[in-house]
């Protein structure tokens, strides 16, 4: 019997901002979304891996990728030593299933018939890294470089013969085919896509290309003792404000200590500066090249502030409160470092944004 209910608008709680800019369906798991990269956002990802995890965290000398015709079964090229006599390959294959024996067998044939050549040496290691994994069949292959080899050969004219190089027919025979029964094929590898992505986590691209935030806590900072040349600018410029507003000059800040207050304001600005600057050693560690959050928090600082700073005040000791107070008060959003600043972020900026020379804490003659 049929049953017809009313629909009754269903209702949504606990709304979120996240959710209206993403919506609110489950986040796509990594491994599901490589496997739905189109053909160039693959070739982006593996760039990212190659110079961020190969080059960045494995600490290769030099990773080229080969992206032109003839590429002599050559991806990626991973040079251990600055004259590349060591070194690791990777194929990198982006295709619709899991790497099939058939889709390989050129690419053994290649490394066999160059190195054969001596076009390059042997590499270290031979891996490939793909978007969908190795088949059960090419997995129980490269398990067993015995058996990888005996098929090889049986499968050489079918698919290596004619389809090296397009110069030649490449025959196993004679003195070439001895090499390639003398090859050593325990070095072919696979990477499975989680291990890629795993990987891949630890370079500064992963947070853009997969979200999730970041994937590395921001440590604590400590002050260093000693003032570095960084500071001077905005040291300099405290003790002016200082001096104004105590009406003497005071030109070290080892003169500070007949000044309690003025003491006890040095040493938290030194701290809040320090603290601006851990932010910035944040984005060094896990932002991309190029994304100048640090610089783009500054400049949205500087114009939060900049009416303030340019207010009349007693003294420029007055005036570096006020600006810091305004600092600490904004609402910044928009920026990619947004999760993690805090408010002795914003503070500490105010002081870059001095020691940048756009605040001035004495108003010199207008």
């Amino acid at each position: 019997m049929e049953l017809l209910r009313e629909l009754n608008k269903p209702k949504v709680q606990n709304l979120t901002n996240q959710q209206i800019l993403y919506g609110m369906t489950m986040t796509i798991p990594a491994i599901d979304l490589l496997s739905l990269f189109s053909d160039s956002d693959f070739e982006k990802f593996i760039q990212e891996w190659a110079t961020g995890y190969l080059y960045g965290v494995v600490g290769y000398q030099k990773v080229f990728r080969n992206a032109g015709a003839g590429d002599k079964g050559r991806d990626v090229v991973a040079f251990l030593d600055e004259n590349g006599e060591v070194w690791d390959c990777y194929q990198c294959k982006h295709y619709g299933a899991p790497l099939a024996p058939s889709v390989v067998w050129k690419e053994f044939g290649k490394l066999c018939y160059y190195t054969f050549k001596r076009e390059f040496t042997i590499p270290r290691k031979y891996v490939f890294a793909t978007s969908k994994g190795i088949g059960p069949l090419l997995k129980s292959y490269i398990q067993d470089p015995k058996l990888l080899k005996e098929n090889l050969i049986l499968n050489w004219d079918g698919y290596c013969k004619s389809g090296i190089t397009d110069i030649e027919n490449v025959e196993l025979t004679g003195e070439f085919k001895d090499y390639v029964e003398a090859f050593d094929f325990s070095i072919v590898g696979f990477l499975d896509p989680l291990e890629i992505i795993e990987q891949h986590r630890k370079t500064p691209f992963y947070a853009p290309r997969f979200g999730g935030g970041f994937n590395k806590v921001r440590e604590e900072v400590e002050t260093p003792v000693d003032i570095q040349d960084s500071e001077l600018m905005y040291i300099t410029k405290l003790l002016e404000a200082y001096s104004e507003d105590k009406g003497v000059t005071i030109n070290n800040p080892s003169e500070l200590v007949k000044y309690k207050t003025y003491n006890n304001h040095f040493n938290r600005e030194r701290i809040h500066y320090h603290k601006a600057q851990s932010l910035a050693m944040f984005e060094r560690d896990t932002l991309p090249e190029g994304a100048n959050a640090f610089e783009k928090l500054k400049k949205t600082v500087y114009m939060g502030v900049i009416d303030t700073a340019e207010s009349d005040f007693p003294s420029g000791f007055a005036r570096v409160k006020e600006v810091t107070k305004t600092a600490r008060s904004l609402q910044l959003s928009g920026n990619p470092l947004i999760t993690v600043v805090e408010d002795d972020d914003r503070h500490g900026i105010c002081h870059h944004l001095a020691n940048d020379g756009m605040i001035e804490w004495v108003k010199k003659n207008e």
